[in-house]
């Protein structure tokens, strides 16, 4: 029943991100109402051709949709272009995932826009390809034009792909996962509307603050059973050595003094197992909101939330050095790994003391090459998921401090009955029938004296 009561809170968290759910239209995604409904796919003028294609008229929300540009010069003489592609509300540049192709001139993709330009010979063709994606947390149904504008010389040409979005296929688990991307987005509105900088950095703060406080019963059921076994290892040592040529009588004690105690050995499993679905929930919806850019901005130093630019080598962005996206940029991103390292020792060394056990000691040691590989992690995937962990971390060592410092030893409770080898071993508790013949014999010497 206890444990049933501790998740109460959490299941209630999750209701609420349900009901975030049902405030998609409030951040949905709308059409472009810029450019004219007369926009065609084909433009041409001056013997110049402008195509614009889609690789599908509808596309479910969260997948890649293909635009193919194609510019064909039929002129009598060359001409230099520029080309650009804003993309509309509701469609971002898929640049996580996808790569950004021309046949010639030069492109660039800064916010969310496509930018291309290059000279183009008679009879000559250029073609540049690059995709786009509608967020996972927009509402399905809506009509996206999108408008390409080339310039040459005095001549604006204009032409244009429409898709619509549909509703994607999602499990229960994709759901929940997109669930918590929403409430990530939905923060982030509200951060934003209250004219809030950096609104998606304290988004994921603040939503690190909700899992906290809603798993905070758990985590200090996880924190008290700890700190109750570290309380018996002395008694555990005892009986190690007494029994250490007979386990199943060793496993027999133990179980009889964790009762005795009033500690449930696997106290500490449950925390885990249930915040485990929301780590992998939140790390699979901040790499989606990450490759559907909307996780762009940056955050105080950070350059990107959805960086480091991170391609099939993991750490190719920073090794071999110098780094690729530069010492500057490289040396921000990697601020945060460095103090997500730190905290993760030193909550490690918190969490668990010294211990005569040499089997626990050994597993204690080989858990702290555990902040080094969260270290790793912490370079290959987006450093909004790296912001999320250094938070936790904070809010789980200063959980941790002031459990330490206020609560009572787990034990005290069975402290009468925990001290009753050490009262054995006292002459006067040894043995009873003793003591009474020694009051007898000393009140008769008495009594002799007085006569």
């Amino acid at each position: 029943m206890k444990s049933l009561r501790l998740l109460i809170l959490p299941l209630i968290v999750i209701g609420l991100v349900l009901f975030l759910a049902l405030f998609k239209p409030v951040i949905a995604a709308s059409p472009n109402p810029s450019g004219s409904t007369a926009l065609n796919p084909i433009a041409q003028a001056n013997g110049v051709t402008l195509e614009k294609k889609a690789s599908s008229e509808t596309v479910p929300l969260g997948q890649v949709v293909t635009f193919t540009v194609t510019i064909k010069n039929q002129s009598n003489r060359a001409i230099d272009f520029n080309l650009t592609d804003v993309m509309p509300k509701g469609l971002s540049l898929a640049l996580q995932t996808h790569s950004i192709s021309v046949t010639l001139g030069t492109f660039d993709n800064q916010n969310n826009t496509v930018t291309w330009s290059g000279n183009l010979s008679q009879n000559q063709t250029a073609t540049i390809i690059y995709h786009a994606i509608p967020p996972s947390t927009a509402e399905p149904g809506e009509t996206l034009k999108n408008v390409a504008q080339l310039k040459f010389g005095e001549t604006t040409l204009e032409a244009s792909a429409t898709i619509k979005t549909v509703p994607q296929e999602l499990g229960i688990w994709g759901s929940f996962v997109n669930f918590i991307a929403l409430s990530l987005v939905y923060l982030d509105n509200v951060l934003r509307g209250w004219g809030l900088p950096y609104a998606f950095g304290f988004s994921i703060i603040l939503f690190t603050v909700l899992v906290r406080v809603a798993t905070f019963p758990l985590n200090m059921q996880q924190i008290k059973s700890s700190k109750a076994m570290q309380e018996l290892q002395p008694r555990m040592k005892e009986l190690q050595e007494k029994y250490k040529n007979d386990r199943e009588k060793l496993a027999q004690e133990q179980m009889a003094l964790y009762k005795e105690a009033g500690v449930n050995p696997l106290g500490g499993c449950l925390p885990t197992l249930v915040q485990m679905p929301i780590w992998f929930a939140l790390y699979q919806s901040l790499t989606q909101l990450s490759h559907e850019g909307l996780l762009y901005e940056g955050f105080l130093w950070i350059p990107s939330l959805a960086g480091p630019p991170v391609g099939a080598g993991g750490i190719g962005w920073l090794w071999p050095l110098p780094p690729s996206i530069g010492w500057p940029a490289a040396l921000a991103y990697l601020v945060l790994p460095v103090l997500l390292v730190v905290s993760q020792f030193y909550m490690q060394q918190m969490m668990t003391p010294p211990n005569p056990d040499p089997q626990q000691a050994s597993m204690n040691s080989m858990m702290k090459i555990m902040p080094l590989m969260f270290g790793y992690f912490s370079l290959i995937v987006p450093s909004g998921l790296t912001l999320y962990w250094f938070t936790s971390n904070l809010l789980a060592l200063v959980q941790q401090y002031f459990t330490q410092t206020n609560m009572k030893p787990a034990t005290a409770s069975a402290g009468t009955r925990l001290s009753a080898p050490v009262a054995a071993s006292s002459p006067v508790a040894a043995n009873p029938e003793e003591n009474s013949k020694d009051t007898h014999v000393k009140s008769k010497r008495k009594s002799r004296r007085k006569r």
